[in-house]
């Protein structure tokens, strides 16, 4: 496994488990991190976000959601050390939320692209897809 591969398992175990642990998160993302989420079914225009805000927005997902669960379906290195994941995301709402109702799965085709500096990730890009409800 490479470097950022390693990087990246451990950034989707901590978000998999809801993890709000800062000291955890500042082994994996910069300082300086900026994660961009495109316009989706739950946001209609583009996210962005920085550490503090990856750290709220995972403190809001412990929340609203339960037994989240992320399956790598495909991974592609390219020649800058940008990795791109490809991947299915789903969790159980534990609210209702909007046109969610509480107990519903809700899932997505993701996909993810990282950037690194210094070893973490600087840049984060998510394309998520998801399932019509």
């Amino acid at each position: 496994m490479s470097e950022h591969q390693s990087v990246l398992q451990t950034y989707f175990d901590l978000v998999q488990a809801f993890s709000i642990d800062e000291a955890a998160y500042a082994a994996v993302l910069h300082p300086e991190v900026e994660q961009l989420e495109y316009p989706n079914l739950l946001h209609k225009t583009i996210q962005r976000r920085s550490f503090s805000d990856i750290i709220a927005n995972l403190r809001a997902g412990r929340e609203l959601l339960r037994d989240p669960s992320f399956e790598v379906q495909h991974t592609q290195t390219c020649p800058d050390g940008t990795v791109i994941v490809e991947g299915r995301w789903q969790a159980t709402t534990t609210n209702d939320i909007g046109l969610l109702l509480r107990g519903q799965r809700l899932s997505a085709q993701l996909c993810l692209i990282f950037e690194f500096q210094d070893g973490k990730i600087y840049r984060q890009r998510r394309y998520p897809c998801y399932d019509m409800m």
